[in-house]
């Protein structure tokens, strides 16, 4: 069973320093030096639609519910994550399994989970059978989902580790799910892809932000968290070229160039601006969200007449990839295009629509008798 120091609330001993002291003595307790997992940059509560929050209030009180020492391990755990994208990962993981610690292990504190725990958090939630932590009840997650959610568990209970709250990493010995190495999201053709900038600049003059907001999606294919968290500064000239300097998923800051068509949508958003302004922001001047995006993206293909059912962010984040991989762009430039670590996680979005026109399903059917 994975050992939790019974001292861990106290302070070290004849100062001696909790990351050199032994296992089993006294040691100190992180320090997040804030009052509320909220206060954590990229972390403010969304109470209400529209008021600005930016993660699931219901997340940030699960978390500030947990017992002092166990606050202060996640609390600095959260606010040691690089980029706010991994942060709010971060947070959503470990309420997810709070709750169904609660729930599925009542009285098992978060400190002191198991190898066996977390292979049972691992199968109820793969299988749909857990009774909390599933966004809807009954309906499993996907692969890459699981994966991903003990990989945040085993960053929390590594950095306990790192900082002598824990004996061992009970995470590291479940094993994770076989992710696809086939994208689930599914693309748009390149007829609707053309058609959704299109749309952006017809309702420029209305939506500017809306209309910059969509091109830059459909054509430069970045996240909407990296989106919103642009400003009026972030976007520059250099050698000849527009750029957008941006931080990328994981805290690495990269440039992109701006082709000229989605240059123009982004003029007005720049003009008689301050370079510290959001550059996305709402009518009434609160700064774009993810779920701003959306509407701006469904503003833009009801103008250009383009079924908005399940259009989000990331479909023409995935569209993009897909088109460009279909087009014969060289898969080391998409992966550049969409920031990827590696070119295996790039390799998911090749699966577009040229492949699956020439599937042997198709001349199956054929040879059978079924049509072309």
């Amino acid at each position: 069973m994975t050992e939790i120091l019974p001292s861990a609330i106290l302070r070290p001993a004849d100062g001696v320093p909790a990351a050199s002291a032994p296992f089993g003595t006294v040691v100190a307790l992180p320090e997040p030096m804030v009052r509320t997992v909220g206060d954590i940059a990229g972390l403010s509560p969304r109470r209400k639609r529209g008021d600005g929050g930016e993660v699931p209030g219901a997340d940030v009180d699960t978390v500030d519910a947990l017992p002092h020492a166990e606050w202060s391990a996640v609390a600095a755990w959260l606010k040691a994550g690089k980029a706010v994208t991994t942060r709010r990962a971060r947070l959503a993981d470990v309420a997810a399994f709070v709750r169904w610690l609660a729930v599925e292990t009542p009285g098992v504190q978060l400190l002191a989970v198991t190898e066996d725990h977390l292979t049972h958090y691992r199968d109820t939630i793969a299988t749909g059978t857990a009774r909390a932590g599933l966004a809807r009840p009954g309906v499993p997650l996907a692969p890459a989902t699981v994966a991903r959610r003990l990989s945040s568990l085993s960053s929390l209970y590594g950095y306990a580790t790192r900082r002598r709250l824990l004996a061992a990493n009970p995470a590291d010995p479940v094993g994770r799910p076989e992710v696809s190495t086939v994208g689930t999201t599914l693309a748009r053709t390149v007829e609707e892809a053309t058609a959704l900038v299109d749309g952006a600049e017809t309702i420029a003059a209305t939506y500017p932000a809306d209309a910059a907001a969509v091109a830059l999606l459909s054509v430069c294919a970045v996240r909407v968290g990296e989106l919103v968290a642009l400003t009026v500064g972030s976007v520059a000239a250099d050698a000849g070229h527009t750029m957008i300097l941006f931080r990328r998923k994981g805290g690495k800051t990269d440039r992109m160039p701006i082709p000229p068509r989605v240059r123009a949508l982004l003029q007005p958003l720049l003009d008689d601006r301050s370079p510290d302004e959001p550059l996305f922001v709402r009518e009434d001047g609160r700064p774009f969200d993810r779920w701003r995006m959306t509407t701006a993206l469904r503003r833009a293909a009801t103008a250009a007449g383009v079924d908005h059912t399940r259009l989000t962010p990331h479909t023409a984040r995935a569209t993009a990839a897909t088109t460009a991989l279909d087009a014969g762009v060289p898969l080391t430039d998409v992966q550049e295009l969409l920031g990827h670590a590696s070119p295996v996680t790039t390799q998911r979005y090749n699966r577009g629509r040229r492949k699956l026109d020439f599937h042997a399903a198709y001349r199956m059917a054929s040879i059978l008798g079924g049509g072309a």
